[in-house]
């Protein structure tokens, strides 16, 4: 995974995502370290670290969009994967009112499938919105480590960027880790029966 440490906040390589409406903004930093072929198995990754990228990799702001939630590096965008200081969705992730669209995707080769209709997807945004973030520990021995199937689906911004989502419809988790709400769950659950029946 194409990642780095900034800040105290994990980023992760954002793929399959359109990135013709993104602009740089300024320069904040760069990469000190690449942990591939230089660090071993059990070494912990610290602010300046990354997976991939070479040492003076530099970092630069996304125009538009909070630090804390994404940055451009490598001519990539990279959005946070985890940010041990916020406790919401609506604060990890810098997209409220932000929300065009919602489809699912296969989870065979991630080819579109049915996007939710638009009272829908402007429901399910809302509801996103709400949710509070579980410790992941947590979590996971609440669920037995997620097991049991899941849905792919995609969140496609107002500028065309987007990103994709996994969500658990037996124990009604979604990512980045969090319970959803009655409303998210009616919505997700109506809109995966049009799959079905179109």
């Amino acid at each position: 995974m194409n990642a780095f440490k900034y800040n105290g906040i994990t980023y992760s390589e954002l793929y399959d995502s359109d990135l013709s409406k993104v602009e740089k903004g300024a320069r904040i930093g760069a990469i000190g370290y690449m942990l591939s072929g230089n660090a071993c198995s059990d070494y912990e990754m610290k602010d300046g670290d990354a997976t991939l990228m070479a040492a003076g990799t530099e970092l630069f702001q996304v125009k538009g969009y909070k630090q804390q939630f994404r940055i451009l590096a490598d001519n990539k965008l990279f959005q946070v994967s985890q940010n041990s200081s916020v406790s919401t969705v609506k604060d990890l992730y810098d997209i409220d009112g932000r929300i065009a669209s919602v489809r699912f995707e296969s989870g065979i080769d991630g080819s579109p499938m049915n996007a939710f209709t638009p009272e829908a997807a402007a429901l399910f945004a809302k509801e996103y919105m709400k949710l509070t973030l579980e410790d992941e520990t947590t979590l996971h021995k609440q669920t037995k480590s997620l097991s049991g199937g899941s849905y792919f689906m995609r969140v496609i911004l107002n500028d065309g960027t987007s990103f994709r989502v996994l969500y658990w419809m037996k124990h009604d988790v979604i990512s980045p880790g969090a319970y959803a709400t009655d409303k998210l769950k009616k919505v997700v659950a109506e809109q995966r029966e049009l799959l079905y029946t179109n």
